[in-house]
């Protein structure tokens, strides 16, 4: 442990102050413990008027009083000296508040507050999962919280060897073991642990110190139990009374009177008699036998006997509710439980005003005394409060709100920021849609002239009432049809183009990183190199099967949702009443999940392949990243035709969702047959100019082997890049 040197502190005490004397004179000689000789020790000015000379310390006492046992930071009377363990409602609160706190995952996050991410593995996060060998995460903020409660501060204990360094464990105690030591301008310069008669000094790397705001000292946290030290005594030696009260014989139920004066034998004799028979809570209600002229007065309830209870009822709402803010129902108890939605109130009302303030806090001391001088990316600890029930009704309310704003042509981003909802930005997000076709809001380009074609006016067969009648439409030409579905189906791919781009990035990043770790630098031995076995060299698959699995169906969610209302658009209806995870497209989605994996199956092949080749040469590790580089690489670069492999994932992806969400769309408008139309430009495949125009009942299928175009159980050869679409016919 460091040795702390040369503060300075100055007391002023009373000349009634013998004992602190004392103790000031033998912390005094206590220098040579701080290390730098005589000179560079405590430096200790005692002020005191008049005060007669420091008498010679009775080291016993001392030793008792600075380095034996702990002793306590509350001021409360003698008899409530462990308010956590003696007293009912201060556990229930503390309690209620610990274990609700601990009961939130504690996540890390990096990047911008804007546009952060969730830090799933790296040595802070192992850190606060098991924070030392005796205690859990859960039990470590559960700690914490408690220390607060009672005396208003916590430590934490940092096994690490700098402000850099991640901790190897941490440690939390009593904060009465804890001494502060000034620095020179005012701050705190470390910290005196105190060990049974050990006094350990620690740097202020080695200590993460909570505390609540006190106004009357400069270096330690207010106790909540001080602030309420009159209630708890009050409540404490009431309770005392009660148990005193049945432990004696229960209350006094009335008088023996006398007209005669009793000598003390005959006093003595009678009540001792009158005790022996009805004294006790067995002996209640026996019949009484007088003798002497004696009579029996009941005693009647005294105001200060009513006022008792009340008084009781007093002491716990000014704990619970003045200092700790816990309402009664959050401790068990029934007696002022309203409704089933004033109790949800309430317990929100709970989370917002007592609960997320000490939240912020843990957060933000982690942040400032740990994580802000960590080496690396910047990481900082958040509660994960969209787990907790309370609060989630809000989080409805705002995404309903949200979910209004974007149907009338606020982009995504702006909703998110201005609500306030904490989501990631999206690619394109920053444009808005309007409901017809959900086309860029502003782009009122016309569609190009065609020849002109009669219009043929048909009718809606068989489809089940909805919102808005079923007008009659005119179909268009499926040329012009296509240029219009094809504004929102190359936006969406735009999205998704971008996000798997990203993907890639982030795992070429992983992908070199484990060549660097697990081959080293590029002075690596050949020999050394040679032993290794390609596939401990190559990303962790499952990992990046569950990023892309998840990357990917929140996408298919978002381009389904917009296909499917696009359709009820199109054909009249109220585009709110397409939900996708209500429809026949769910389904079809979920198998794609398990066929989009093949993706990380790929890329690991290519760089099995190109790694064994480097490996089987005895090439450096700079030479074997520089192969990683060009496979990923070769994913912005045509590799077939014109388009790269980033792109035709993208586009292939995008038009699988859209088209399920369309068929699936149709299905429930009860849409009878299906058109195939095509871009009509040199880049469709001959097999779609073929059925170019064909229509078909939905549900059986194309000449090709697809129900729809995109059909995600078709052949790869007739779905890859395709752009064609699925037009409703009705009526004849």
């Amino acid at each position: 442990m460091p040795v702390l040197t040369g503060y300075s502190c100055a007391l002023k005490i009373r000349p009634d102050m013998g004992l602190i004397r004392q103790g000031l004179e033998y912390i005094q000689r206590l220098r040579g413990f701080w290390g730098g000789g005589a000179d560079a020790g405590l430096d200790l000015v005692v002020r005191q008027a008049d005060a007669p000379a420091l008498a010679s310390p009775n080291f016993g006492a001392i030793e008792q009083m600075f380095m034996a046992g702990s002793f306590s930071l509350l001021n409360l009377r003698p008899g409530v000296t462990k308010p956590y363990a003696q007293h009912v409602w201060v556990y229930a609160c503390v309690n209620a508040i610990a274990q609700n706190i601990a009961g939130v995952p504690l996540n890390f996050y990096a990047g911008t507050k804007k546009n952060k991410r969730l830090v799933e593995s790296a040595p802070i996060v192992k850190l606060f999962e098991t924070p030392n060998p005796m205690m859990s995460g859960y039990q470590l903020i559960e700690a914490t919280m408690i220390f607060l409660g009672i005396t208003g501060e916590a430590f934490y204990i940092l096994d690490r060897p700098n402000i850099t360094a991640v901790p190897k464990e941490i440690w939390t105690f009593h904060p009465n073991r804890f001494e502060h030591v000034p620095a020179a301008n005012g701050g705190t310069r470390g910290w005196i642990y105190r060990k049974g008669g050990q006094r350990i000094p620690l740097e202020p790397h080695e200590v993460v110190f909570f505390r609540y705001p006190n106004p009357y000292d400069d270096y330690r946290g207010l106790s909540p139990v001080s602030v309420a030290s009159l209630g708890i005594e009050q409540d404490y030696h009431a309770a005392q009374y009660n148990a005193n009260f049945f432990k004696n014989g229960a209350q006094l139920g009335g008088f023996l009177e006398s007209e005669e004066n009793l000598s003390q034998e005959e006093f003595d004799r009678v009540l001792a008699q009158f005790n022996d028979r009805h004294q006790g809570v067995s002996k209640a209600h026996q019949i009484g036998l007088l003798e002497g002229g004696l009579k029996y007065k009941e005693a009647g309830l005294s105001q200060r006997d009513m006022d008792f209870l009340e008084g009781r009822k007093y002491n716990r709402e000014e704990i619970c509710g003045g200092v700790y803010k816990v309402p009664i129902g959050e401790l068990g108890l029934n007696e002022d439980v309203g409704s089933e939605a004033r109790e949800k109130v309430r317990r929100k009302q709970f989370w917002e005003t007592t609960l997320d303030p000490k939240m912020t806090l843990i957060e933000l001391i982690l942040w400032s005394q740990l994580c802000r001088g960590l080496t690396g990316p910047e990481v900082w600890p958040e509660f994960d409060r969209k787990s907790i029930p309370a609060l989630q009704e809000d989080r409805e309310l705002l995404l309903g709100q949200a979910e209004k704003l974007w149907a009338m042509g606020y982009p995504a981003n702006v909703v998110n920021e201005y609500l306030d909802l904490g989501l990631p930005k999206v690619e394109g997000g920053d444009t808005g849609y309007i409901p017809f076709n959900l086309q860029p809001v502003g782009d009122a380009a016309a569609l190009p002239a065609t020849e002109p074609q009669k219009a043929t006016v048909i009718s809606i067969q068989d489809v089940p009432p909805k919102s808005l009648p079923a007008p009659a439409i005119a179909k268009r030409d499926p040329k012009s049809y296509w240029l219009n579905f094809n504004k929102l189906r190359t936006a969406m791919e735009e999205k998704f183009h971008s996000k798997i781009k990203r993907y890639f990035y982030e795992q070429r990043k992983v992908q070199l990183q484990l060549l660097a770790d697990r081959l080293g630098g590029d002075d690596k031995t050949v020999s050394a190199v040679k032993k290794e076995f390609v596939d401990d060299l190559l990303f962790d698959l499952q990992e990046a099967n569950e990023k892309l699995q998840k990357m990917s169906w929140n996408f298919w969610l978002n381009a389904g949702q917009e296909a499917g209302q696009a359709i009820y658009t199109e054909l009249g209806f109220d585009l709110s009443e397409f939900v996708i995870q209500d429809s026949a497209a769910i389904d079809v989605l979920k198998d794609k999940l398990i066929k989009v994996v093949e993706i990380n199956d790929i890329t690991r092949d290519k760089l099995r392949e190109t790694l064994s080749e480097g490996l089987s040469q005895v090439e450096s590790v700079s030479l074997l990243q520089d192969r990683v580089r060009e496979v990923f690489n070769s994913y912005e670069h045509p590799a077939h035709g014109s388009f790269s492999r980033s792109l035709t994932i993208a586009r292939t992806e995008t038009g699988q969702a859209m088209a399920t969400a369309r068929d699936a769309a149709m299905d429930q408008l009860k849409v009878e047959k299906i058109e195939w139309g095509t871009a009509g430009d040199g880049n469709v495949r001959n097999s779609h100019i073929a059925q170019s125009g064909m229509v078909i009942k939905r549900g059986e299928t194309f000449p090709n082997g697809c129900r729809y175009p995109c059909d995600p159980a078709g052949a790869a050869g007739e779905v890859i890049n395709c752009r064609c679409v699925g037009i409703p016919v009705l009526g004849d």
